[in-house]
């Protein structure tokens, strides 16, 4: 079946651009609508990780967030006097083995512009101002009848794969009938920004304030800007927190009404929901369009990138190298989980600022509780899925990301080097790697590439060091996660023979 498309998308926000992106890079012919004419102005997502700064690496839009972000100092918990309940947690200064410190603050507008000028010089088909209005998901593809809200007509398309990245009010799910599991974390909030318009004199950690008068957030966005957040609570009138007034009398304790400018005030639901399936039949959910979390643990943008960057290189291989469908599957069996994850303890952060909130001593708080608010900090390896044996497995590092290559100069990373994996699944060793004649042709389709690492780039990288402790030969998938390692109890052969069975071709 001729398809107009490989690949259609549905919503042109961060995520869906990045997706864009990742296949187009790939060499798919993508096409992407979006409701809207231009970005939004205003910004929404506000942070980006270690990991994060990692994948956009992948499309060379690095550049756009370390010129457009802060790097956060770090984070905590604080009391009603605005005192750390704990140790903070300092992040400033810290690299994580992506290469990368672990958060920074950027402003939206300004990263999101930026975006769609490289979408634009792009060999992507872009249709603004139109919207999804129906789907057909066939065994060979995927037909959908877009509507031009300019002029109201319509035009069907075809696609093999149509992903929806359209946010929480997804068109795409709706259409396929999506039911979304809740988890139970659902609250009134205002999410505050302003301009601050004299010296800086805001601390540069993101705090969550438990304060049972007024629970709260302050992020200390990329400058000149600052982010607060404040629960509404149930007998109180949402219409009275667009009011200036009141703004200023929540961000009084921080600011002067003289010293900043408000640049947006809005009113959220803050959600806990998850789709059932992120996957049905040809069609694919990403980011919002899956699911949504609180922003305590400022992932959420992040989910959604992680997304793209899972499912981008086995669309790739499937349509371009002829490998099975079935690689499609490990989408939803990798990335749900681990959304779950992030969804849940979002909420766990927010459940724990209600329980400092209302305890009469911080140490009264059930020490699950607290693990949890402070342990979700920290995201877990994938589970199950496309890894030796279909499990990961901490003894081959199986389900981690492989740590970043990077040269140094006086201490600090010169460049980063995810490019010596090049493009398709890595072979890195400290030895030489040989390969059977029998797997080459397989190695071939695969695109793979073969890095031994000399002892002086071993020494330089004590992330990379430690993990090449665990075996001799590591394969690693385009994403960075690790498949397996050879070592005494699993040969290279093994390996490969068992990836070769799951990348089962056509």
């Amino acid at each position: 079946m001729n398809h107009d498309y490989d690949i259609g998308i549905v919503g042109l926000g961060p995520v869906g651009s990045f997706a864009a992106l990742l296949l187009e890079k790939k060499g798919l012919k993508v096409l992407a609508i979006d409701k809207d004419q231009d970005i939004y102005s205003l910004p929404r997502a506000v942070s980006i990780s270690d990991q994060g700064l990692r994948m956009t690496q992948e499309v060379n839009i690095d550049d756009i967030y370390i010129e457009n972000s802060t790097e956060v100092g770090g984070a905590g918990f604080v009391d009603k006097d605005l005192n750390f309940i704990g140790d903070p947690i300092e992040l400033k200064g810290f690299t994580t083995p992506n290469g990368w410190s672990p958060m920074r603050f950027f402003h939206q507008p300004y990263t999101d512009k930026k975006i769609r000028q490289r979408l634009e010089q792009s060999s992507i088909t872009i249709l603004l101002e139109t919207e999804l209005v129906s789907v057909i998901d066939e065994i060979e593809g995927v037909k959908f009848n877009t509507k031009n809200l300019v002029d109201s007509t319509e035009k069907q398309y075809s696609c093999k794969y149509l992903i929806g990245a359209d946010g929480g009010s997804s068109a795409l799910r709706k259409l396929l009938e999506i039911t979304q599991e809740d988890l139970n974390y659902n609250r009134d909030w205002v999410v505050v920004d302003v301009e601050l318009t004299g010296k800086n004199r805001l601390d540069d950690k993101a705090i969550q304030i438990c304060d049972k008068e007024r629970i709260g957030t302050f992020i200390p966005s990329h400058l000149p800007f600052r982010r607060w957040e404040f629960i509404i609570y149930d007998d109180e009138n949402k219409k009275d927190f667009q009011d200036d007034k009141k703004i200023q009398e929540l961000i009084g304790r921080w600011l002067n009404p003289n010293e900043y400018k408000i640049i947006r005030k809005a009113i959220y639901q803050f959600h806990s929901v998850l789709a059932h399936d992120f996957k049905k039949g040809n069609c694919f959910l990403i980011g919002d369009a899956a699911h949504q979390n609180p922003p305590f643990m400022g992932e959420g943008m992040m989910s959604g990138y992680r997304d793209a960057f899972n499912l981008a290189w086995k669309i790739a291989y499937v349509i371009k190298n002829n490998f099975s469908s079935n690689l499609l599957d490990t989408y939803q069996e990798e990335r749900r989980p681990h959304a779950k994850f992030v969804v849940e303890n979002s909420a766990g952060i927010g459940e724990l600022m209600e329980a400092y909130a209302n305890a009469d001593d911080p140490k009264d708080v059930p020490s699950e509780l607290v693990a949890k608010g402070y342990g979700s900090f920290i995201l877990p390896n994938l589970d199950e899925g496309l890894f030796y044996g279909g499990k990961a497995d901490d003894s081959m590092a199986a389900g981690q990301f492989f740590p970043q290559i990077a040269s140094y100069k006086d201490g600090l990373i010169e460049e980063h080097q995810d490019y010596l994996l090049g493009d398709g699944f890595a072979f890195l060793s400290k030895q030489e790697i040989e390969i059977s004649e029998e797997h080459k042709e397989f190695l071939d389709k695969l695109n793979c590439c073969f890095v031994t690492l000399e002892k002086d780039v071993i020494e330089s990288n004590p992330w990379v060091a430690g993990f090449l402790e665990l075996g001799d030969t590591f394969i690693i998938r385009p994403d960075k996660y690790i498949y397996g390692c050879s070592s005494n109890n699993v040969s290279l052969d093994e390996l490969i023979e068992d990836l070769k069975s799951r990348m089962s071709l056509n």
